[in-house]
């Protein structure tokens, strides 16, 4: 499965490298060149469900979720903004169809848990964020272990590795950190994510797993489907 990506920062799709969100700039894309007809266009290309991060919400300075609900009526919308609790939770079941509950933004594994104690799995996605080698994470009292023993309670249907250092850069090869995780982790299907090219994406697919969130390549026209 392809998951197109695109990120959100006041109303606008925007694409960086390394998550250096400081200067992520407009996207240029071959689907279009505002939000909606981007979305529009990758749902007549047969696309299922997109991946949006809310770089605003993230980070705390905004909130794009009017035109993410907007888009969540053309295709269905992952959508990664900090969810952290279950009043966060509460407000995306309104704009999105699934919501990511990412490391970067974890603050307590009991949150996580009360979450998807209250609602159905299905909906509900996890992502285990990577930047240089580590485990990227608002609350460095929680380690990888931790992580790994989160995921394989929950058992969700999808999990996320994204490798942030490799957004935007073409330049994701196998790495140690996701394949040790991948192999703690046999109850969730893997989706990879950061830097993915079609050259990884072949990798991957001869060792299993078929699950990609494209960006980069998706967006200029390189990526080969099929």
């Amino acid at each position: 499965m392809i998951i197109p990506v695109f990120d959100v920062k006041d109303s606008v799709c925007v694409s960086g490298k390394s998550g250096n969100r400081k200067q992520y700039s407009p996207l240029k894309s071959v689907y279009g060149n505002d939000l909606l007809s981007i979305s529009h266009n990758l749902k007549k290309s047969a696309f299922k469900m997109i991946y949006i991060a809310d770089l605003d919400k993230i980070e705390g300075v905004g909130d794009n979720s009017k035109i993410i609900g907007e888009i969540n009526k053309i295709i269905p919308v992952m959508l990664d903004n900090g969810c952290s609790n279950y009043e966060n939770y509460e407000k995306n079941k309104k704009i999105c169809t699934y919501t990511i509950l990412a490391t970067e933004t974890m603050t307590n594994t009991n949150d996580i848990l009360d979450i998807i104690e209250m609602e159905s799995k299905e909906n509900i996605i996890l992502s285990v964020d990577i930047k240089d080698n580590e485990l990227l994470i608002k609350n460095n009292d929680i380690k990888l272990d931790d992580i790994i023993s989160l995921v394989n309670k929950i058992k969700p249907a999808y999990t996320i590795l994204l490798n942030i250092s490799e957004v935007g850069t073409k330049n994701s090869g196998k790495n140690p950190l996701n394949d040790e995780i991948i192999s703690k982790t046999p109850y969730t299907q893997h989706i990879i994510a950061g830097g993915i090219t079609n050259d990884s994406i072949e990798e991957y697919r001869s060792n299993g797993i078929d699950n990609f969130l494209i960006g980069t390549i998706l967006h200029d026209g390189t990526l080969k489907l099929g």
